[in-house]
Protein backbone atom coordinates (compact mmCIF):
# COMPACT_ATOMS: atom_id res chain seq x y z
CA UNK A 1 0.00 0.00 0.00
CA UNK A 2 1.33 3.24 -1.17
CA UNK A 3 1.21 6.42 1.24
CA UNK A 4 1.50 8.81 -2.13
CA UNK A 5 -1.56 7.44 -3.43
CA UNK A 6 -2.30 10.57 -5.40
CA UNK A 7 -5.17 8.91 -7.48
CA UNK A 8 -9.14 9.40 -7.36
CA UNK A 9 -11.04 7.84 -4.50
CA UNK A 10 -14.60 6.62 -4.05
CA UNK A 11 -16.91 8.87 -2.46
CA UNK A 12 -18.91 6.57 -0.70
CA UNK A 13 -22.56 7.13 -0.20
CA UNK A 14 -25.19 5.66 3.04
CA UNK A 15 -25.89 3.21 0.11
CA UNK A 16 -22.83 1.84 -1.23
CA UNK A 17 -21.02 2.26 2.25
CA UNK A 18 -21.27 -1.21 3.28
CA UNK A 19 -19.85 -2.11 0.13
CA UNK A 20 -16.65 -0.31 0.54
CA UNK A 21 -16.12 -1.93 4.10
CA UNK A 22 -16.15 -4.74 2.41
CA UNK A 23 -13.35 -4.72 0.44
CA UNK A 24 -11.41 -3.38 2.65
CA UNK A 25 -11.81 -7.08 4.57
CA UNK A 26 -11.18 -8.25 0.79
CA UNK A 27 -14.38 -9.64 0.42
CA UNK A 28 -16.93 -8.59 -2.58
CA UNK A 29 -20.09 -7.64 -1.83
CA UNK A 30 -23.24 -7.21 -3.58
CA UNK A 31 -26.32 -5.21 -2.87
CA UNK A 32 -29.21 -8.30 -3.20
CA UNK A 33 -32.88 -6.94 -2.84
CA UNK A 34 -35.11 -8.99 -0.27
CA UNK A 35 -38.44 -7.96 -2.27
CA UNK A 36 -37.61 -8.94 -5.82
CA UNK A 37 -33.59 -10.66 -5.85
CA UNK A 38 -32.37 -8.12 -8.29
CA UNK A 39 -28.65 -7.65 -7.57
CA UNK A 40 -27.01 -4.65 -8.50
CA UNK A 41 -23.62 -2.91 -9.14
CA UNK A 42 -23.14 -0.27 -8.37
CA UNK A 43 -25.39 -0.62 -5.26
CA UNK A 44 -28.05 2.02 -5.73
CA UNK A 45 -30.36 3.95 -3.25
CA UNK A 46 -33.19 1.56 -4.37
CA UNK A 47 -33.43 -1.90 -6.64
CA UNK A 48 -33.25 -0.83 -9.98
CA UNK A 49 -35.85 -3.19 -10.89
CA UNK A 50 -38.73 -2.78 -8.62
CA UNK A 51 -37.86 0.45 -6.58
CA UNK A 52 -37.63 -1.52 -3.03
CA UNK A 53 -35.11 -0.09 -0.52
CA UNK A 54 -34.87 -3.29 1.22
CA UNK A 55 -31.87 -5.80 0.39
CA UNK A 56 -29.57 -7.71 2.11
CA UNK A 57 -25.43 -8.07 1.02
CA UNK A 58 -24.24 -10.89 -0.40
CA UNK A 59 -20.81 -11.92 -0.74
CA UNK A 60 -20.21 -12.41 -4.53
CA UNK A 61 -18.00 -15.13 -6.16
CA UNK A 62 -15.14 -12.15 -7.67
CA UNK A 63 -15.85 -14.44 -10.80
CA UNK A 64 -16.94 -12.78 -14.21
CA UNK A 65 -16.45 -12.43 -18.17
CA UNK A 66 -15.17 -9.51 -19.83
CA UNK A 67 -17.76 -8.13 -22.16
CA UNK A 68 -15.57 -5.59 -24.25
CA UNK A 69 -12.32 -3.25 -22.70
CA UNK A 70 -10.26 -0.54 -24.20
CA UNK A 71 -6.98 -0.05 -23.72
CA UNK A 72 -5.40 3.46 -22.91
CA UNK A 73 -2.00 3.99 -24.13
CA UNK A 74 -1.99 7.84 -24.18
CA UNK A 75 -3.83 10.86 -23.39
CA UNK A 76 -4.70 9.71 -19.92
CA UNK A 77 -5.47 12.11 -16.84
CA UNK A 78 -2.35 13.47 -15.39
CA UNK A 79 -2.84 10.75 -12.24
CA UNK A 80 -2.48 8.81 -14.98
CA UNK A 81 -0.21 8.88 -17.04
CA UNK A 82 2.20 6.34 -15.33
CA UNK A 83 0.13 3.42 -15.71
CA UNK A 84 -0.07 3.84 -19.19
CA UNK A 85 -0.92 1.10 -21.00
CA UNK A 86 -3.50 0.03 -18.81
CA UNK A 87 -6.95 -1.43 -19.83
CA UNK A 88 -10.75 -0.89 -18.15
CA UNK A 89 -13.02 -3.77 -19.05
CA UNK A 90 -16.36 -4.21 -18.73
CA UNK A 91 -17.35 -7.46 -16.72
CA UNK A 92 -20.32 -9.28 -16.69
CA UNK A 93 -20.55 -10.77 -13.10
CA UNK A 94 -21.39 -14.45 -12.56
CA UNK A 95 -24.30 -13.27 -9.99
CA UNK A 96 -25.63 -10.95 -13.52
CA UNK A 97 -24.43 -7.08 -13.03
CA UNK A 98 -21.68 -5.57 -15.03
CA UNK A 99 -19.10 -3.53 -13.58
CA UNK A 100 -16.41 -1.27 -15.01
CA UNK A 101 -13.11 -2.55 -13.80
CA UNK A 102 -9.07 -2.19 -14.44
CA UNK A 103 -7.50 -5.26 -15.51
CA UNK A 104 -4.00 -5.90 -13.64
CA UNK A 105 -1.48 -8.46 -14.26
CA UNK A 106 -2.45 -8.94 -17.94
CA UNK A 107 -0.45 -7.25 -21.29
CA UNK A 108 -3.04 -5.14 -23.46
CA UNK A 109 -2.25 -8.51 -26.26
CA UNK A 110 -3.17 -11.09 -23.68
CA UNK A 111 -6.69 -9.57 -22.78
CA UNK A 112 -10.03 -11.01 -24.94
CA UNK A 113 -13.61 -10.59 -25.19
CA UNK A 114 -14.88 -13.60 -23.57
CA UNK A 115 -12.04 -13.78 -21.17
CA UNK A 116 -12.38 -15.19 -17.39
CA UNK A 117 -11.63 -12.71 -14.34
CA UNK A 118 -11.83 -13.37 -10.93
CA UNK A 119 -11.77 -10.07 -8.65
CA UNK A 120 -8.26 -8.88 -6.69
CA UNK A 121 -8.21 -6.45 -4.12
CA UNK A 122 -5.55 -3.47 -4.12
CA UNK A 123 -5.02 -1.47 -0.90
CA UNK A 124 -4.42 1.89 -1.86
CA UNK A 125 -4.85 3.63 1.30
CA UNK A 126 -5.25 2.73 5.15
CA UNK A 127 -9.30 3.36 4.51
CA UNK A 128 -10.20 2.90 0.64
CA UNK A 129 -9.43 -0.57 -1.13
CA UNK A 130 -10.14 -1.17 -4.55
CA UNK A 131 -11.71 -4.26 -6.85
CA UNK A 132 -9.80 -4.82 -9.90
CA UNK A 133 -9.81 -8.07 -11.94
CA UNK A 134 -7.21 -10.52 -13.44
CA UNK A 135 -7.42 -13.09 -16.10
CA UNK A 136 -7.97 -16.78 -15.19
Amino acid sequence: MSNQYNKPLPNPQRWSQDFWKGTQDHKFLLKKCKECGNIDHPPYLYCTECMSMEHIWVEASGKGKIYTYSTTYLGAPPAFTKDQPFTLAMIDLAEGPRMLSKIVGAKAEEITIGADVEAVFEDVTTDTTLVMFRLV
